[in-house]
């Protein structure tokens, strides 16, 4: 059974080999909930695309009341992660060009608009097909995830992270 639970994400940036930001988005706004993807406002290297910020299937957009300055959703599953309760984001870079992962840094925080708020995180990427967790992410506050790993340098193709609530 699903619960009404929010989460609300607010990305900070994505940074490459030499400390760049390859893409930012501070997420203003009355309701930007009401958008999947959000885009507005968006710092995007001019080496790659980003698709913005999205939710899956799995999960609804809050109301405006409760959404100023967040990209929030609700009816994640309580108990356990799904595969269809997530945000995504999605990472191209252009022909001839290659990303060099850092860190992810995101702001997290959780809220009772419609019941408990989810106490369990995961972010995956689509380099393993979203199977396994990245770093040791938590819900509230600035976090940085480590992305130093090989596995995070030299992506010439499409990746896509996701970040999962229960």
């Amino acid at each position: 059974m699903k619960y009404k639970i929010t989460f609300i994400l607010l990305f900070g940036a994505l940074y490459f080999s030499y400390g760049q930001a390859i893409f930012l988005n501070e997420i203003t706004g009355t309701n930007p909930s009401a958008d999947n993807p959000y885009t507005y406002d968006q710092f995007v290297d001019p080496n790659i695309t980003v698709s913005g910020i999205g939710r899956g299937p799995g999960i609804d957009p809050v109301p405006a009341a409760h959404g100023v300055d967040t990209y929030a959703a609700d009816s994640f599953w309580p108990d356990r992660l799904h595969v269809d309760d997530y945000f995504e984001f999605v990472l191209t870079p252009n022909p001839g060009y290659e990303i060099d992962f850092i860190n992810f840094i995101y702001t997290g925080n959780r809220d009772a608009f419609f019941g408990p708020p989810p106490t369990n995180i995961s972010i995956r990427s689509s380099l393993d097909g979203f199977t396994n967790d990245i770093g040791a992410p938590t819900l509230t506050g600035i976090n940085s995830i480590d992305l130093s790993s090989s596995e995070y340098q030299n992506i010439t193709t499409t990746i896509t992270f996701r970040v999962y609530a229960w």
